[in-house]
């Protein structure tokens, strides 16, 4: 099956390539730079196999227009991601000939966003030539933001103009503020991404040194070479092609239950089921539950074969040892330990475990999503989430950041929640999101205490087991002598079962704690029960607020709550990968 056979592919996470780069590109100089562009969409293509690769470009004259071109004639959308209202922007247009060519890209646009003016810019001020390039520094600022490539046609000198090519490759470079960050909070991570520079001669800079050289510029860590600084990004794009690979193969077969799961966050409410952006992420949020949920299944099916390998080949080594002494069942211990090793390799190839991680982060970060959006917040997910969990982690918040551009629209910024009855929006949210996991986590709470229980109780037994036998074959042994020379057979048979036994139930007793270590139940039921609690004293509070019509007051409830949530979740996320699943030794 391929990306075509997917009925809605705005559902796929795509691979989003912003342009910058200069207006006063010389004629001669276009096919080149054309080509150049082409060629490296092509090398993403062969790269992310499974995910459509999306141009955002201003469509401004020289480069931007240039990259629109290439990304008609490599036959991918592009988005048009203006600076101001569409007729306003037109008046930069010097010749008539690059405006007719913006009008006609324009046309050829798979999507429109007209950016919004700032505060204290309206139509009539902005020819302000200041407040004219704040807009521009927003138009690079989003494009920096949202894409995961930025690709700069710039001959490499900064001359300080705000909103310029230089101040976009700087955003990219060095980071990208978060809008809705709050200003006190210096210390946050800077969302960086790569720079694909082709060095282009400009009519005021004829001779950069080394015109038309490519060079690559990955988000670098300290403790990284290069290598490991480029090795990273391509686990980024894999993990995205992955995520893409897995819906367009599981889509369908799951899709009853995408739609049931997708209806669960979305009720039959009006101002949610007519509004865009919370449809699209009640959507996602489906589609990234039931993969987590589907590879879930998988990863613990996985464990409990491969505990199950490694106790049945030492049970094999003993009976050989202690019975048959035949080559054959002697055999069997290699073979069947060979078989789980072979598991192993097949559940690590498949990534059971990071897909169930990942998409289970995703699908959480989705949920807080659509409840903030549906009590009129636009706080992006993605500025919050995982700040202690990054590196290989950042596909995901790449997906969270790119994930509501489809809801920009023509004549408007971003279709918002009705929010005329602000406490009615609260009162929603209290019932589908904040009383509801409360609910899921006692519920959850209380289900892996009694797992966590049931397998030490377990283990304990296999293990109290194990001591038995060894007491037995103890005594066994020490009358060895008393028994009657007829019975003699007898005490051998019985000598060797109790060997065994004491052999296997030990190494089942180990494999009962491991699957239950590996499960982390007794550290989950912990954390559930924590975050019961914190969620019952939110709905306590936000009762409290709502009785009073405290709008103030259940905000930030909600603005805590929402953040204590994604620190959960992160904090889940970093409990399974200390506990991977391990290829059988014995």
């Amino acid at each position: 099956m391929d990306k075509n056979s997917v009925p809605n592919k705005t559902l796929l996470i795509p691979l989003y390539l912003g342009v910058a780069g200069h207006r006063d590109i010389r004629e001669e100089d276009k096919e080149l730079l054309k080509h150049l562009i082409k060629e490296f969409v092509e090398q993403k293509q062969i790269e992310c196999p499974h995910t459509p690769v999306v141009l955002l470009t201003p469509l401004a004259e020289g480069a931007d227009q240039i990259a629109a071109w290439a990304a008609v004639e490599s036959k991918i959308d592009f988005i048009a991601v203006l600076p101001m209202p569409v007729e306003e922007y037109k008046k930069d247009f010097v010749s008539p000939n690059s405006a007719l060519e913006f009008d006609s890209l324009l046309a050829k646009a798979s999507l429109i966003i007209e950016l919004p003016l700032q505060d204290g810019t309206s139509i009539e001020n902005v020819c302000n030539h200041e407040k004219r390039n704040e807009q521009y520094y927003q138009s690079g600022l989003f494009i920096a933001r949202q894409c995961h490539v930025l690709i700069a046609l710039w001959d490499g000198t900064d001359n300080g103009k705000k909103g310029g090519t230089a101040d976009v490759v700087k955003l990219k470079k060095t980071g990208i503020p978060g809008k809705f960050e709050d200003k006190t909070k210096r210390l946050r991570h800077l969302q960086t991404g790569p720079i694909y520079h082709i060095i282009t001669p400009r009519k005021s800079n004829l001779v950069p040194d080394h015109p038309f050289t490519k060079i690559m510029y990955y988000p670098s860590q300290p403790e990284n070479t290069p290598s490991m600084d480029e090795e990273n990004d391509k686990e980024i794009l894999r993990r995205i092609d992955s995520f893409n690979k897995d819906f367009i193969k599981l889509g369908s077969a799951l899709k009853e239950k995408i739609e049931k799961s997708t209806s669960y966050l979305l009720p039959n409410h009006a101002d949610c089921v007519n509004n865009l952006t919370l449809c699209n992420i009640a959507e996602k949020h489906g589609i990234t539950s039931e993969l987590a949920t589907y590879f879930q299944k998988r990863r613990f099916l996985a464990l409990k074969v491969l505990l199950s390998l490694v106790v049945l080949a030492f049970l094999f080594l003993h009976i050989n040892t202690e019975f048959l002494h035949k080559p054959l069942i002697l055999m069997l211990y290699p073979i069947t330990m060979g078989i789980g090793a072979l598991w192993f390799f097949i559940a690590n190839r498949e990534k059971f475990e990071n897909k169930h991680e990942d998409y289970r982060a995703l699908s959480e970060a989705y949920r807080v999503q659509y409840f903030l959006n549906a009590c009129g917040k636009q706080n992006s997910v993605s500025d919050h989430y995982l700040k202690r969990h990054r590196g290989e982690l950042e596909w995901v918040l790449y997906a969270l950041r790119t994930s509501l551009l489809n809801d920009w629209k023509n004549d408007k910024t971003f279709r918002e929640v009705n929010t005329v009855n602000q406490m009615k929006a609260f009162i929603f949210l209290k019932t589908n999101w904040v009383d509801d996991q409360l609910k899921y986590f006692r519920k959850t709470s209380i289900k892996h205490n009694l797992s966590a229980k049931k397998w030490e109780l377990m283990a304990s037994c296999s293990f109290i087991s194990a001591i038995v036998a060894a007491c037995l074959l103890f005594l066994v042994s020490f009358n060895a002598e008393k028994f009657p020379e007829n019975l003699k057979s007898l005490e051998e048979i019985i000598h060797s079962v109790l060997s065994c036994s004491t052999s296997v139930l030990l190494v089942l007793a180990a494999a009962l704690h491991g699957y239950s270590d590996k499960m982390v139940f007794a550290e989950q039921a912990k954390n559930y029960q924590q975050m019961a609690q914190l969620f019952q004293l939110a709905s306590d509070k936000l009762d409290h607020a709502i009785n009073n019509n405290d709008f103030d007051e259940a905000n930030d409830i909600i603005t805590e709550l929402a953040q204590e949530a994604l620190l959960e979740n992160g904090d889940w996320l970093l409990l399974h990968r200390s506990r991977p699943m391990e290829n059988p030794k014995g």
